[in-house]
């Protein structure tokens, strides 16, 4: 039977991950900073926005693989309670796990700004989004404070991207003071810039908005990286563009649109956090039911709420 498996099987790692998710009904959710190497096995790739908006739609299987960072894994074992939840490697990302943005540190920060509603970033520990009143994903910061009904809106989550929402709402914006940066992001500076546009004059740049506030400035494009696909996959303009992002969405950009003068700002822009997430690992998941990721029930049911009122 061993040797039938491996026959039917064959020596191609993709084809066993496909035969895999078959037997365990399983379906793979990623997020785009995964390794290129496994973005065809994806049942869904995409951004945070992406990746939540499948997860509470919903899906048949009785298995998630999670390719991301383990609060991804956490709120979509909140989400599906019902469902295994895996991750193949317990990846914890710096900000979304950071002391600073503790449960009590931003239980505290509201309460000496008591009545005001709280926009709490999806990158941060899953405990602390049961303070939010909002949760704002990656490139929505500023839309989602627009959005909220009062003249003065706190906010915690990553800094770069506090600063920038500080800095282009047009309402009152009061950051947390402890929120911290995303050292990944913070490593591309004006330098990189500079030295791209000295040999691509007209190149249009794309950044991310936890990157530093002078490449904000220095930028054509301030969005999440879901949006910049669309703007790229729609844009006629033959010149080149430089992606402010992480290296996962810029190895995906450069494989969906080959045709295009894609150019990343700085190979340092390269979070290790996701880099974990191979195919062998998923094999192994699946093979061996790890790591499983399951949140408690009272945490999970308002986690669904605040989620499914999000979307």
């Amino acid at each position: 039977m061993q040797q039938q498996y491996r026959e039917e099987v064959g020596s191609s790692v993709e084809k066993r991950i496909e035969l895999l998710k078959r037997e365990r009904n399983a379906v793979i959710i990623a997020h785009h900073y995964a390794p290129a190497e496994v973005h065809g096995v994806a049942d869904v790739l995409s951004d945070s926005r992406g990746f939540f908006d499948a997860v509470v739609q919903g899906c048949e299987a009785s298995t998630a693989i999670v390719l991301a960072p383990a609060f991804f894994a956490e709120i979509t074992a909140a989400m599906w309670p019902e469902k295994k939840v895996l991750v193949p490697q317990i990846a914890e990302c710096p900000v979304a796990s950071h002391s600073n943005l503790g449960f009590d540190n931003i239980a505290a920060f509201k309460k000496r700004h008591r009545g005001k509603p709280l926009v709490c970033y999806a990158t941060s520990p899953l405990e602390t989004k049961l303070l939010a009143d909002y949760v704002a994903f990656p490139g929505e910061v500023v839309d989602t404070i627009e959005n909220v009904d009062a003249d003065e809106v706190l906010f915690a989550g990553e800094r770069n991207c506090s600063d920038d929402a500080v800095k282009r709402c047009g309402k009152k914006v009061i950051a947390y003071s402890g929120n911290p940066v995303c050292n990944v992001y913070n490593s591309a500076d004006l330098s990189d810039v500079q030295r791209l546009k000295d040999e691509f004059p007209d190149a249009c740049l794309m950044a991310h908005p936890e990157c530093k506030q002078e490449v904000i400035d220095a930028a054509d494009y301030v969005m999440g990286t879901g949006e910049m696909r669309e703007q790229i996959r729609k844009d006629g303009n033959p010149g080149a563009i430089i992606l402010g992002t992480e290296r996962g969405f810029f190895d995906r950009m450069r494989n969906e649109f080959p045709e295009k003068n894609i150019l990343h700002l700085s190979s340092y822009l390269t979070c290790n956090v996701f880099k974990v997430l191979r195919l062998k690992t998923i094999v192994e998941s699946l093979e061996k039911m790890c790591y499983p990721v399951e949140v408690d029930r009272v945490v999970g049911e308002r986690i669904r709420t605040l989620f499914n009122r999000l979307f």
